[in-house]
């Protein structure tokens, strides 16, 4: 076997060719092993799509000798880790099996050190034989990421018909838009009163009869059957399901902890597909926590705000008000990632709707954690300009007191 030389440029972009990449992404050559995380990444995830697809008893064929026993993405990536291997005197992974169980060891403890951020290094891409939230993340990365597409991009297509069909123009577009956006991060848990009257409000149906909106619910939920009342333990702040017996929610920074949810049903209930609460729900709880903040002083006139302007350039759109005058406006993107550098090297500003001054929002529980903001910080210099890292705190406060500056004008 001949193998590429690491510093062949067309090989490596082979490689991501191989993974596929967000469209805007862009490498330096320090982030070559960001690089082979995301093909190893990416390379997990296929591999786990076809584990489901054959437990499911779907059959499963190569259609070429190219195409191997394992993904493309993986197999890139063992390649480029092979060479960091050599490279640094070390032994590499002699087969697969060995590569799965270092990704299921801190990157800290790998016997190369990998040039990742300090909060990074200290991640890992398997946890047992599931992907861990740094490699989702960093699979989202990639164009190709079964799950994503699958799931997210088909949640986010049902939407868009739901807020475009049942819409007199884009203004009422973007108000339904908004409160479907809402509702999978208000309701992990879904009754069935809830879809009728959603129904009721948005009634414009397919081809087939059925109301568009309920096949947007059933892109982001499962449907459970039941009769009668139902008790669900679910988290006091989040919403999230939580397990029986269990003190703590378990979601990433939520402090809450386990109540009784009690609803009466009469065919069932719907419950969040994971890769919904993963790309919609528990991400989006930072942006309602801000837009919720904001709308006690939007009510007193001091400032307007928009949430998901442009159907989601960004989160959160802030006029500062004078009168009936906009002196100000500022944009806001929160973000609630476990890996710094993944985020920067994938965060893109959209510059329409247009604002004077750019913010990327952290969560309390990234902002709190060390070496976040600076690796954050680090990897956005030379990719995006002119936008400030702050925490949800921090922003709150500066629309607090960018607010009362201009009432005082």
């Amino acid at each position: 076997m001949t193998l590429p030389g690491p510093k062949d440029n067309d090989v490596q972009l082979a490689a991501l060719d191989a993974a596929g990449w967000a469209e805007g992404l862009s490498f330096r050559e320090e982030d070559g092993d960001y690089v082979t995380v995301m093909l190893l990444a990416a390379g997990l995830a296929r591999i786990r799509d076809d584990r489901r697809r054959m437990d499911a008893g779907e059959y499963l064929t190569r259609t070429s000798a190219e195409q191997g026993l394992l993904p493309v993405p993986w197999r890139s990536g063992m390649t480029r880790l092979w060479w960091r291997f050599l490279t640094a005197g070390k032994t590499p992974p002699q087969n697969d099996l060995k590569l799965f169980e270092l990704c299921r060891r801190p990157f800290s403890e790998w016997p190369i050190r990998l040039r990742l951020s300090v909060a990074d290094i200290e991640q890992s891409l398997l946890d047992g034989d599931e992907l861990t939230p740094m490699a989702e993340q960093a699979t989202r990365l990639s164009v190709r990421d079964v799950e994503a597409e699958l799931v997210e991009n088909r949640v986010f297509r049902e939407l868009m018909l739901v807020a475009e069909l049942n819409a007199k123009d884009e203004a009422e577009v973007q108000a339904h838009y908004c409160e479907l956006r809402r509702l999978l991060i208000d309701n992990p848990i879904l009754t069935e009163v809830k879809v009728r009257r959603l129904t009721g409000r948005l009634p414009k149906c397919g081809r087939n009869g059925q109301p568009i909106v309920q096949r947007f619910i059933q892109a982001a939920y499962l449907h459970r059957a039941s009769q009668g009342q139902v008790k669900i333990d679910v988290c006091d702040i989040c919403g999230n399901p939580t397990q029986q017996g269990i003190d703590g929610c378990g979601t990433t920074g939520c402090s809450g902890r386990g109540v009784a949810l009690v609803i009466d049903t009469v065919g069932g209930y719907y419950v969040q597909h994971r890769a919904t609460r993963r790309f919609f729900h528990d991400p989006g709880l930072v942006e309602a926590r801000i837009l919720d903040r904001l709308a006690e002083m939007s009510a007193e006139r001091t400032i307007s705000v928009e949430a998901w302007p442009g159907l989601d350039a960004y989160d959160i759109r802030v006029s500062f008000l004078s009168g009936r005058d906009v002196i100000e406006v500022w944009g806001a993107d929160a973000k609630d990632q476990v890996s710094p550098g993944l985020l920067g090297l994938g965060f893109t500003w959209r510059p329409d709707p247009p604002c004077d001054r750019r913010f990327l929002v952290l969560p309390k529980h990234r902002a709190d954690q060390p070496g976040y903001f600076a690796d954050l910080r680090a990897e956005l210099q030379g990719r995006v300009s002119g936008v400030s890292v702050v925490s949800e705190d921090t922003f709150i406060a500066g629309v607090v007191a960018r607010a009362e500056e201009v009432a005082q004008q």
